[in-house]
């Protein structure tokens, strides 16, 4: 097996994204680690892939991972999916009013959790893997009151 490191700037990484992406399209991939370092304008992705060296079958117990992008559409009903493309939107006004992507704040996986458990508090935003406390006091209030009120139907 080889490992291959990679970091990964969050402002202007289409090189190096480039070329992870070649990688994973063209090798055999065992898995991915990865962890998003914030640093202000110098925040960066450390990435480590391991690769399977070599043709024919792969040893016992190791499978190849193959990480398909999720539909959202096709996953959540038509009403969730609604209210997950208006997480998505307030999400990308948060990234830049913060100057950060939009994955640093609530990564899509995040945003069909909020949607699926029907978060509305900040306990129940903490509960989702991946979201921790820090998080949820930087960036949770504007997705909580979206919830709330998504969840407290028509007012009449």
């Amino acid at each position: 097996m080889q490992l291959r490191f990679f970091t990964i700037p969050a402002v202007d990484s289409a090189a190096a994204e480039a070329e992870l992406n070649a990688l994973l399209a063209a090798g055999r991939v065992a898995g991915v680690e990865r962890q998003f370092v914030a640093a202000g304008a110098a925040s960066f992705w450390s990435v480590i892939v391991t690769l399977v060296d070599g043709p024919g079958p792969l040893p016992a117990g190791l499978k190849v991972r193959s990480e398909r992008r999720t539909d959202y559409r096709e996953v959540l009903s038509e009403p969730d999916f609604a209210v997950f493309a208006r997480l998505r939107i307030l999400r990308k006004q948060v990234a830049d009013a913060e100057a950060v992507p939009p994955y640093a704040v609530f990564n899509n996986e995040h945003l069909a959790a909020m949607v699926r458990q029907r978060v509305t508090s900040a306990e129940a935003l903490a509960r989702i893997e991946g979201v921790g406390p820090a998080r949820v006091a930087r960036y949770g209030a504007p997705f909580l009151a979206l919830l709330a009120a998504e969840w407290a139907g028509p007012q009449t």
